[in-house]
């Protein structure tokens, strides 16, 4: 599987870490939000890191900063749609 990645948001609290990626599946033509969490010490006791695939339409409805980025990002994607076609 191949996977392209875009970076949306990442936020840290102490020891945890939390980023949001858009991906697209080259293989399945999939396009979903990749959530990527650590949590626990990574000096002592050991973290965990957990990526779960979150579906484009259910990230759409959660609010949050990640949800702004993107956003704001599919907004440049389709900004020159409002302009005419050239004929």
């Amino acid at each position: 599987m191949s996977l392209l990645r875009r970076p949306l948001y990442q936020r840290s609290e102490g020891a945890d870490e939390d980023r949001w990626r858009l991906a697209f599946d080259t293989e399945t033509s999939r396009l979903f939000v990749e959530h990527e969490k650590k949590r626990g010490d990574f000096r002592g006791t050991g973290y965990a890191v957990e990526t779960d695939e979150i579906k484009l339409a259910e990230f759409l409805k959660q609010p949050s900063e990640a949800r702004e980025q993107l956003m704001t990002l599919l907004e440049t994607l389709f900004a020159d749609v409002s302009r005419p076609a050239a004929a």
